[in-house]
């Protein structure tokens, strides 16, 4: 592996508002500048899948931070999303369930937490190691 092609010991972005989804995907795209492509494909599914669930049963988006450590090489996908003032009591909808489904297979490991009226869902996905 060439000097250029190493991952960097640690990247964070931090996007806020409701029009970061194009600058997200570029800035991803480039801090997986070293990672196969299908993996990057992967990032670039997970991290729109949890962007767009923010948005889902009232809620709104907050924020979405970008975090890529190199030990063990990993992607953070970090989103917050405001809950609305009435909780959403109705079924989980089929997109919901896809979406859940495509987290499960994506991520190496996630979690969501709620804290008064934010909720904060976290999904690591692990990246190859350099060679």
């Amino acid at each position: 592996m060439t000097e250029d092609s190493r991952p960097p010991g640690a990247a964070t972005a931090v996007f806020n508002g409701p029009d970061t989804a194009e600058a997200a995907r570029v800035t991803l795209r480039a801090m997986l500048a070293h990672v196969p492509a299908p993996v990057v494909g992967d990032a670039v599914q997970l991290m729109e899948e949890l962007v767009t669930d923010a948005t889902r049963d009232g809620a709104s988006f907050r924020a979405l931070r970008l975090g890529l450590a190199a030990h063990p090489p990993r992607l953070r996908i970090d989103v917050e999303r405001d809950e609305p003032d009435e909780p959403c009591v109705t079924a989980m909808s089929p997109e919901r369930v896809e979406g859940r489904f495509l987290l499960e297979e994506l991520a190496s490991t996630w979690w969501s937490h709620t804290l008064g009226s934010i909720s904060v869902t976290r999904a690591e996905l692990a990246l190859p190691l350099p060679r």
